[in-house]
């Protein structure tokens, strides 16, 4: 059973209201765990954060809950965009390199001449066509290096609605890119 003294360590942080994932503004929610291990989860549709080993200070809480949830959030990204990768390369046909998340602030994604795809892991907060759009468009790089009309043709072959999801990312992805999380 947590001590009184965590249970009022967490009641004076400040957690974020909510937290962006796949388009959707979930809630935060943390309690404290008798467990080795802090654990994140979408339970309910909310962000769950069960938290070990509390820190002593409000600072350092604040600092681990960042942590934890940044953690998720890259994890998180990491599944979502290979296994979108994969579906594709098994609907496709095409082969790459590797798959790299990165924490980019001005492009969502990019591939190299020599089959390597990279991808910021803010996409995980957009909703899941804009990801698979990213995906489709940087993996028909693969085939065309450049955004000549073949290239946009198999975008669209791809990916038919890819032109609102390009709408969504010109309308939403400054926020995403600029987004911080706070913990105080």
């Amino acid at each position: 059973m947590p001590e009184a003294a965590s249970l009022t360590k967490l009641s004076d942080i400040s957690l974020p209201q909510a937290v962006p994932f796949r388009g959707v503004m979930l809630p935060v929610l943390a309690t404290p765990t008798p467990f080795s291990f802090s654990r994140v989860t979408v339970r309910n549709n909310a962000l769950q954060l069960a938290l070990s080993s509390l820190p002593r200070d409000n600072r350092e809480l604040a600092g681990h809950i960042v942590a934890q949830i940044d953690g998720w959030l890259r994890a998180q990204a990491r599944r979502a965009l290979c296994e979108e990768v994969e579906r594709q390369k098994q609907q496709y046909g095409f082969s790459y390199n590797s798959v790299a998340i990165k924490d980019t602030r001005s492009r969502w994604g990019s591939c190299s001449g020599k089959g390597n795809l990279n991808f910021s892991w803010r996409l995980i907060m957009a909703p899941d066509e804009v990801l698979n759009y990213v995906v489709t468009h940087e993996t028909a790089h693969l085939s065309h290096l450049n955004h000549s009309s073949d290239f946009w043709n198999l975008v669209r072959e791809r990916c038919p609605g890819f032109r609102k999801a390009k709408s969504w990312l010109q309308s939403n992805g400054a926020s995403l890119m600029n987004w911080k999380l706070s913990v105080r």
